[in-house]
């Protein structure tokens, strides 16, 4: 098992935990990664997969998809954006708002004053090169504005939808949220249309296409990290199969990586898109290598010269024989 040395072709922040290429932490302390976040960062604070919120909007609306056989053979396949896509039709009332998107924005709301270690460490993670918080997320939900607005960050716009600033724009900074964002009054955000059913994520992904752009232009900017996804997850599709289409034909592309718990031939799945995994054994792990890996990324200077000296059992303020990270 590798070890920390840094300098090296990994480095490996926590015993138990992964190796993290060079190129990629090189790659986040010079802010020319982005990182991609889903759902199951949000999982973490007990929000809903987007499996348990297609189960949870039915609940709401008092409705089953065992008696529609569009929507049972959907949840049979997890297609669960096409399951919500007939639900829907069948409930939606002229004249009024969708009933599916309204029970979306209350079913996310988060508790007010609930920790978020987890969102606060990606924010330091994906950055840009003058320090400012760049992520991107697919999540409807404002976790991650709530959380850098608990940490008084800067510079922490929230964009959502089409709205979203231009890869490599001006204003190409703050939180990201490709798929459209809920709303929250606390902080003064209103919503955003979301793509949540089949239909949204066609035209998004082909009809007009703005997201497949958006990513593809995205991809030859910036080095691509995807944490909260697993290889196979439903509400990502399109979006995968972009990126792997785009890695055909575009070699100008930057890497893309995934970082995610280890499942049997999840690595070959990964890898078979053209993302380069970094497999943990279970979320904890992750997370915790992910808070590691931010406080490094904030002063890799004064963590290098901390970790050498906690190799080496030297005291604090002792020289160290010239070693630098």
């Amino acid at each position: 098992m590798r070890t920390v040395i840094l300098g090296s072709v990994a480095m490996r922040f926590l015993e138990g935990g992964a190796d993290i290429p060079d190129e990629l932490i090189r790659a986040v302390t010079d802010g020319t990664t982005i990182f991609l976040c889903g759902a199951g960062v949000s999982m973490r604070v007990d929000l809903p997969s987007f499996k348990r919120l297609t189960e949870q909007i039915y609940d709401k609306l008092v409705e089953s998809y065992t008696n529609e056989f569009a929507e049972l053979h959907a949840f049979q396949r997890e297609e669960y954006d096409r399951a919500l896509r007939s639900l829907e039709k069948r409930t939606h009332r002229p004249g009024t708002p969708s009933r599916v998107r309204t029970a979306v924005g209350e079913l996310l709301k988060a508790a007010s004053g609930i920790a978020l270690p987890d969102h606060l460490a990606l924010l330091q993670l994906s950055r840009d090169a003058d320090g400012r918080p760049r992520i991107l997320t697919t999540n409807f939900d404002t976790l991650f504005e709530r959380a850098a607005d608990a940490a008084g960050l800067r510079d922490a716009r929230s964009h959502a939808g089409k709205s979203i600033p231009k890869p490599g724009g001006p204003g190409d900074y703050g939180i990201l949220h490709l798929h459209g964002r809920i709303r929250d009054p606390t902080l003064g955000l209103v919503e955003s249309d979301l793509i949540l059913t089949s239909a949204d994520f066609g035209d998004a992904y082909l009809r007009d296409g703005w997201a497949s752009q958006y990513i593809e232009d995205r991809m030859r900017l910036n080095t691509l990290v995807l944490v909260g996804y697993a290889a196979e997850d439903p509400a990502l599709r399109l979006l995968l199969e972009t990126l792997d289409a785009d890695r055909e034909r575009f070699r100008d592309l930057k890497e893309v990586y995934a970082i995610e718990r280890q499942k049997d031939g999840s690595a070959s799945m990964w890898k078979a898109k053209g993302i380069k995994p970094i497999e943990f054994t279970d979320y904890d792990a992750i997370y915790a290598t992910l808070g590691e890996w931010s406080r490094y990324a904030l002063q890799p200077a004064a963590y290098g010269r901390a970790r050498i000296t906690s190799i080496l059992g030297v005291p604090p303020g002792a020289p160290t024989g010239g070693a630098s990270p």
